[in-house]
């Protein structure tokens, strides 16, 4: 008997969204007003839990008989953009904290215009500081979430 990937893969979000659920209950969620640090994981963890849910009963009732069409990994280029963009992430998140947020976002974004087609280095190094920038003050400034500095900000 083949095992059916869509029930198991969606059974699994289930659970981390009810378990990222479970813990955006502790913190606190604010007011309409003036939000707080719990309210954007509950809606989150909401979401998740909603669309995790929708596809487990929909992958139960599906007739897995007929194979499904088309690929489910890309092939040739769109693969290699597809694994660098998980290597980017990936190295993100590994030196958000020592580099700090600037940096880390400026570079990424960077990373994905390139990976998007971009060919002018003057517009990528343009965007991606503009966004690093635009980002960093919306969450700092204007939310009060705190991002690390790094190094250079410290």
């Amino acid at each position: 008997m083949a095992v059916r990937a869509l029930p198991i893969t969606s059974f699994c979000f289930l659970f981390l969204g009810a378990a990222y659920l479970a813990g955006s209950l502790e913190l606190p969620r604010g007011s309409a007003a003036q939000p707080g640090a719990g309210l954007y994981p509950l809606l989150l963890g909401i979401f998740l839990v909603a669309l995790s849910l929708a596809l487990l009963i929909r992958s139960l009732r599906k007739n897995e008989t007929e194979p499904e069409k088309g690929e489910p990994f890309p092939k040739g280029k769109d693969r290699q953009r597809v694994m660098a963009l998980g290597v980017a992430l990936f190295l993100f998140a590994l030196f958000l904290k020592p580099l700090g947020y600037g940096l880390c976002s400026a570079v990424l974004m960077g990373v994905i215009l390139r990976l998007l087609g971009l060919a002018s280095w003057g517009k990528i190094v343009l965007i991606s500081i503009l966004t690093a920038l635009l980002s960093y003050y919306l969450f700092a400034s204007l939310l009060g979430v705190p991002l690390p500095g790094g190094i250079f900000f410290s």
